[in-house]
């Protein structure tokens, strides 16, 4: 592809929004190969909004149903949303301390993404939902608030506060993040994964295709696409700016992370971190990405179907550790090693023969988290949690601290992880529908895991409210609610 292992010269950046030369703006029609490429017709999932959700909600396969049915579900959570008539597969929210008012945007199978809001008053908790009014043609993949970035520009002006939806159909629909009014539809990549705003201003948005490789970038202000990052080899699956702007990273099924130049769109390094051969999607990808690690904030993580996960350095193009996540058992077949064939592309006869490797999950320690300098964790579908310092010496790259695993959920996966604000705490959603918080200097659990869904967690949102150690958890679930815990530490 055009990308390639091309190194960007130009280090200048300006800062957002004025960074963005607006006659650079690329026009993005529906016509012509690439664009008719891009936009096939997508099979639409049957609509079945009208389906009533039954009233006990199916139990994960990691659960003993026996055991499950006499031992019924505790729910844990502060408040439940069931607008959803499938899947919740996507969620995010955002604390206002002004107004002392969660918000939180949900989406999932049914093609539907809503807008809730949690509200205290008088010390009586109230919430509201608003039902999102573009009809999506599939299930909504994708949610981002840019009201952690909002601030005023240059000229003074503050910026809206907007919530950004992605669909597999193909859409980005921006909504005012206050009422859900509708602001704007954007044209873009076809089978959105995911949605990133930019850390300076929230007035410019990534978004990343898992079917077509492709990745754009958005300014809000004057609706216009900048940028259309090309040479992924295979589907992207996650994608971000750095913490200074300066950068766009984006992980792909082709197993290679790359770094691009916001300003002029070139490829500004490839690390090409799994043997795949080129143009070909075979073989194991990456899963899942997090970025702003080290003290510079230079430093990326990214989880791979492989059983491994690898950290970089994005501005020294510099691969500084390969973190060996999945352990092979001892009675593992021998073909299942970590060049095996991808699990997720197995025929259901062979998932028996092989353990499941993949990390879906990762992310730094803060730094604000004192004495915790250079630690990370990876979570995977073997249900482990490990934590690792990467601030060692001696050639080895990153040393394993601690592995987490669960007593009383063998076998249930980790689908996503968050570190805590300001704590050496790492909160991780399970397949099993359970949210558990590990202390990561000891390596167990700080106190009991929280319940109340019926089926595995896929997505999960943590904020934090300021002066406070109160950890808020949004959560989406299979059993097609969206879940909000507070979980206190100690």
């Amino acid at each position: 592809m055009a990308a390639g292992n091309i190194d960007e010269q130009e280090d200048g950046y300006d800062e957002a929004p004025t960074f963005i030369d607006m006659n650079s703006a690329v026009e993005v029609g529906q016509n012509g190969a690439d664009d008719e490429a891009m936009m096939e017709d997508e099979a639409m999932m049957d609509d079945n909004d009208a389906e009533e959700i039954p009233s006990k909600m199916p139990i994960t396969e990691g659960i003993d149903a026996a055991s499950a049915s006499s031992q019924p579900i505790v729910d844990q959570s502060k408040a439940t949303f069931s607008s959803h008539t499938d899947a919740v597969y996507a969620v995010a929210s955002h604390y206002d301390v002004a107004s002392h008012s969660l918000s939180i945007a949900s989406g999932g199978g049914d093609d539907r993404a809503y807008l809730h809001h949690i509200t205290t008053k008088d010390g009586a908790q109230q919430t509201s939902t608003t039902p999102l009014s573009h009809p999506h043609a599939d299930s909504v993949s994708c949610l981002a608030f840019n009201a952690p970035f909002v601030s005023a520009d240059v000229s003074g002006k503050v910026q809206r506060n907007l919530l950004g939806v992605g669909s597999y159909d193909g859409s980005i629909v921006l909504y005012d993040a206050l009422n859900g009014a509708l602001d704007q539809v954007l044209e873009g990549p076809s089978d959105v994964e995911f949605l990133s705003f930019h850390p300076r201003g929230g007035t410019v948005l990534l978004a990343g295709s898992i079917a077509d490789g492709t990745v754009w970038m958005y300014h809000l202000p004057s609706k216009s696409c900048l940028q259309v990052f090309v040479g992924h080899e295979g589907g992207v699956t996650a994608g971000s700016f750095t913490p200074d702007g300066k950068s766009a990273v984006s992980a792909g099924r082709d197993g290679t992370l790359r770094v691009w130049a916001p300003k002029t769109g070139m490829s500004r390094h490839v690390f090409r971190l799994m043997e795949h051969q080129r143009g070909e999607e075979e073989g194991p990808g990456l899963t899942s990405l997090a970025v702003g690690g080290g003290a510079d904030g230079q430093m990326a993580i990214c989880g791979g179907e492989d059983g491994n996960a690898y950290i970089v350095h994005v501005s020294g193009k510099k691969l500084l550790a390969t973190l060996t996540h999945f352990e092979e058992s001892k009675d593992a077949n021998s073909s299942t090693n970590s060049n095996a064939k991808n699990q997720s592309e197995m025929d259901d006869e062979d998932m028996g023969e092989v353990e499941p490797r993949s990390v879906e999950a990762v992310g730094f320690c803060p730094t604000a988290v004192h004495g915790t300098a250079g630690w990370c964790a990876t979570g995977g579908v073997d249900g482990a949690l490990k934590i690792w310092n990467t601030s060692v010496t001696g050639g080895t790259g990153a040393q394993l601290r601690h592995k987490c695993v669960r007593e009383d959920g063998p076998g249930v996966g980790i689908t996503r992880l968050r570190w805590h604000a300001t704590l050496p705490l790492v909160i991780c959603a399970y397949t099993d529908g359970v949210v558990g918080t590990w202390d990561a200097r000891t390596g167990t659990m700080a106190g009991a895991p929280l319940t109340g869904h019926g089926d595995m967690i896929n997505d999960m949102s943590v904020g934090f409210v300021e002066g406070s150690d109160v950890a808020v958890v949004v959560t989406g679930s299979d059993d097609r609610t969206v879940k909000m815990f507070e979980y206190q530490p100690y």
